[in-house]
């Protein structure tokens, strides 16, 4: 007869260890995770060897001697997260972000083999432009899709360029080679954009959110009329919506580019 609880079992540890590392970012060391389990330190440092061994948590690159999540339990959390949660932690960043460019500030994500928009943030103006939740957004006309064509694979970039691209303005590129010839010059300068590609009159940049495998699942974007986005103040756009990914990849865990 097994005398252990299921609350006493060895898995039951292992989700603990899990469930304490995931509110930390930069991590816990072995000291802290053993005062905050209660377990001896041979029994945690155990449970640490082998939960790394699995790629569920990793060497933490912000503290020294401390331990995070890792990519294979990111991967899971990210994969099956819905957008509401999503929605939730990047609320407040995405507002400061629309507040200091004057744009609309939005995340999107790569999921199933389309690009759909998250969440976004609309800065306090008189016109106001809004992305809902779950629009697909075209990977050839719009930044968001470059952006993370530009930082997919090869193959999974060829996927999403090897369906019928749609025209939806005078300006929305179509051809293949001459997308892939555009996806090099993002990848060098960290960022893409685009102009009236995907609406008349409106313009869009966007940079990638880096897991912690290199694998790009989310970006963070800005839209609004294209004088506005791409005027005299798009550097300053671009500075700051790069922080602002900075400070994403921080709230979801995730290492910055």
């Amino acid at each position: 007869m097994n005398l252990n609880s299921p609350k006493d079992s060895p898995l039951e540890r292992y989700m603990s260890a899990l469930e304490m590392l995931a509110p930390h970012p930069a991590g816990l060391t072995s000291q802290e995770l053993e005062l905050a389990l209660g377990l001896p330190k041979t029994t945690v440092n155990r449970l640490i060897h082998l939960l790394m061994d699995a790629g569920l948590i990793i060497s933490s690159s912000q503290r020294g001697r401390a331990y995070q999540l890792g990519p294979r339990i990111l991967n899971l959390l990210h994969g099956a997260a819905d957008g509401r949660w999503i929605e939730q932690l990047t609320r407040a960043p995405l507002q400061q972000l629309a507040e200091r460019t004057g744009q609309s500030a939005f995340i999107s994500r790569l999921r199933n083999g389309q690009i759909r928009s998250v969440s976004c943030a609309a800065p306090d103006t008189m016109v106001r432009l809004y992305i809902a939740p779950e629009t697909v957004l075209p990977a050839n006309a719009t930044a968001t899709g470059k952006a993370i064509l530009a930082n997919i694979s090869s193959d999974e970039a060829d996927a999403l360029l090897s369906i019928d691209l749609e025209i939806f303005t005078p300006r929305t590129k179509t051809d293949a080679d001459a997308l892939r010839a555009e996806l090099a010059q993002v990848r060098e300068q960290g960022y893409a954009v685009e102009e009236e590609e995907h609406v008349p009159g409106l313009a869009s940049m966007a940079c990638p959110i880096r897991t912690s495998d290199q694998t790009t699942l989310y970006t963070v974007g800005l839209t609004g009329a294209r004088d506005l986005v791409m005027g005299k103040n798009k550097e300053k756009h671009v500075v700051a919506m790069m922080e602002a990914a900075s400070h994403l990849a921080q709230l979801l865990r995730l290492p910055a580019p």
